[in-house]
């Protein structure tokens, strides 16, 4: 099927960008790596008279070494993310995400920032950037406005930005010292399509004793899901019945709901075999 004609829009800076994205209104969108909004246009799902091409404007695709983290530009592609020497040497969990997206020509043109802006509940990103404690600066009228990726995502599809809003850069502190994460996710379709659930883990040692643990899942809930209430675990081993103390901490926190790739049920079940299948990795049983 063939995409209704539409603009091309190529503005040569966000405040153009955002002023184009006001003028039209709900007949324009953002355009990135296009990977999703170009499918969703052929299959007549959705059609904006406007495209705003972001691909104009320069400096977006950047990936940055900071004193305390990786900035990533919206514009970088996720197989950037994904082979970038600077993201896996600080942040390896974060390439390990990116790496688990669809397939090799998927990433090599969908955009970080296309990733998160789509705000899919299943994304495989989101985890490993919320256990890091990730932020994501947005450019619009008022300017430069910077949140934690915990308070970007506000709804299934639906984010922080303001009409006129675009998403411009990730920053990823880096790893907590003595510390080890993972990423893993489960498929219960395809091997190209979206996961069933996504979990990343990340354990902190202080001379050898538990100091911390962080857990992120999606696909569990109408946005990705940041734990709390993990404090308890410093000093103990991660033994079967603190192991029992944490899958009751994510029941509470999580809210999956059937759909094609598993019940309810069946998916609060994976996230159990799959937080502890993390932690084991990380704590040298996996």
């Amino acid at each position: 099927m063939t995409i209704r004609s539409f603009d091309l829009l190529q503005p040569h800076s966000l405040a153009e960008a955002s002023e184009l994205l006001l003028k039209h209104r709900d007949e324009a969108r953002l355009i990135a790596g296009g990977t999703t909004l170009v499918i969703l246009m052929k299959q007549r799902a959705v059609h904006y008279p406007y495209l705003v091409d972001l691909q104009s404007i320069p400096g977006l695709n950047r990936i940055a070494q900071e004193t305390d983290g990786i900035r990533i530009g919206a514009l970088a592609t996720q197989r950037a993310v994904e082979l970038s020497p600077l993201v896996r040497n600080s942040v390896p969990v974060v390439a390990q995400a990116f790496s688990a997206i669809g397939n090799v020509r998927v990433r090599q043109t969908a955009s970080v920032g296309g990733n998160l802006a789509h705000a899919d509940y299943r994304l495989d990103p989101p985890p490993a950037l919320l256990l890091l404690k990730s932020e994501v600066t947005v450019f619009g009228a008022a300017g430069l406005r910077v949140f934690s990726l915990r308070d970007f995502f506000t709804g299934m599809y639906e984010t922080v930005l303001a009409p006129g809003e675009i998403l411009v850069d990730v920053k990823v502190p880096h790893m907590p010292k003595e510390s080890k994460a993972v990423y893993l996710r489960h498929i219960a379709l395809s091997a190209n399509d979206w996961p069933c659930l996504g979990v990343a883990a990340l354990v902190a040692r202080e001379n050898g004793r538990l100091r911390e643990l962080r857990l992120a899942l999606s696909g569990m809930a109408a946005t990705p899901v940041s734990v709390d209430g993990l404090e308890f675990v410093r000093d103990h081993a991660l033994d079967d019945s603190v192991l029992d103390q944490i899958l009751k901490v994510v029941d509470e926190q999580i809210a999956p709901f059937s759909d094609l790739r598993g019940s309810e049920w069946y998916k609060r079940r994976m996230a159990h075999v799959f937080v502890k299948r993390a932690i084991a990795q990380l704590d040298g049983q996996g």
